[in-house]
């Protein structure tokens, strides 16, 4: 993400998404970009794209942002493409900016807080937790990465 676009980002309420074949995790900040909470997952299915659209109205969001995994190489692999042709869906239909993000190691950071956080391991097995943790990560390392001095963990 270039510098414009990270100050386009300070003061509005972000979404971000984790893809996902089967589930989409989800996570929002507040304007002041306090607080990252996550939300329910978004099943992947024909009509993910209007219920994405429906939840972005609902939590007043401004930006949206999804993840994709970068390789240092470059390199593009099947589910790069199916997570870049779903970004394109999405700007297609969405009114509001649409940026792809690093997510390189959001799954498994998320793994790693789960089981540093104490989270019993079945509690760490049910759908859509990691995808929910996933996504809440992709968007603090966002927030960190606009305001440099804000460096800390907020998930709720």
């Amino acid at each position: 993400m270039i510098e414009a676009e990270r100050q386009a980002l300070i003061g509005k309420r972000i979404m971000a998404l984790d893809y996902g074949q089967r589930r989409i995790g989800v996570a929002v900040c507040d304007e002041m970009h306090i607080l990252v909470s996550t939300r329910t997952v978004l099943e992947n299915g024909s009509s993910v794209v209007a219920e994405l659209l429906e939840r972005l109205q609902r939590e007043r969001t401004d930006v949206l942002v999804i993840g994709v995994p970068q390789h240092h190489d470059d390199r593009t692999t099947p589910i790069i493409q199916e997570i870049m042709g779903f970004i394109e869906r999405v700007r297609l239909a969405c009114p509001l900016p649409v940026y792809a993000v690093d997510e390189a190691f959001s799954t498994k950071e998320a793994r790693q807080r789960m089981v540093r956080s104490g989270m019993k391991q079945k509690q760490r097995r049910a759908k859509g937790v990691k995808d929910q943790f996933a996504a809440a990560i992709i968007l603090e390392t966002l927030l960190n990465e606009v305001n440099p001095t804000r460096a800390w963990s907020t998930m709720s």
